[in-house]
């Protein structure tokens, strides 16, 4: 976890709020691709004035979706 990164005290790391510039690094996207995926209502996010945040547990659950089964 990053210094950046925003967390209540006592709250676990699903609980993590992250910004579009976290979410980049974390799923390895571009800027225009997040915001792509947002504004379709795919990818679950929040609107605090201007900037988009995203919750990691919200995001993890999204990715769960587009699990492929590797057998």
């Amino acid at each position: 976890m990053t210094e950046e990164q925003s967390i209540t005290p006592g709250s676990s790391d699903d609980e993590v709020v992250m910004t579009t510039r976290e979410l980049m690094e974390f799923l390895s996207l571009s800027r225009t691709k997040i915001w792509e995926l947002t504004k379709k209502e795919e990818l679950p996010a929040t609107k605090v004035g201007g900037d988009y945040r995203y919750v990691r547990a919200e995001v993890l659950a999204w990715l769960e979706r587009f699990r492929v089964d590797r057998r």
